[in-house]
């Protein structure tokens, strides 16, 4: 088996359960209590992150774990969302 493909089997486990479990749980949380669990630079920073990985995955071909990270820059857009709603509910 190719190393790199192994490397991106166990890359792509790892993300799908912090995007499947994490982000999830914080979304919730954000919408229960009505604010943002995290400040902005945060989740401008993991925003710019997931599109720089997914740049990354598209130019190397490694398809593999495209997909967790895609996942991951939705829920992050969901969290700058829900930022944005409860910051201007706030004030």
């Amino acid at each position: 088996m190719n190393i790199i493909f192994t490397i991106s089997i166990f890359v792509s486990i790892f993300s799908l359960a912090l995007t499947l479990i994490g982000l999830p749980a914080q979304i919730v949380k954000n919408y229960k209590e009505k604010q943002s669990g995290q400040p902005l630079l945060t989740i401008l920073i993991a925003i710019g992150f997931y599109i720089s990985q997914i740049l990354f995955f598209i130019l190397t071909k490694a398809y593999l774990p495209l997909i967790s990270f895609v996942i991951g820059l939705i829920m992050w857009s969901i969290t700058l969302v829900q930022y944005r709603l409860y910051y201007k509910n706030k004030n």
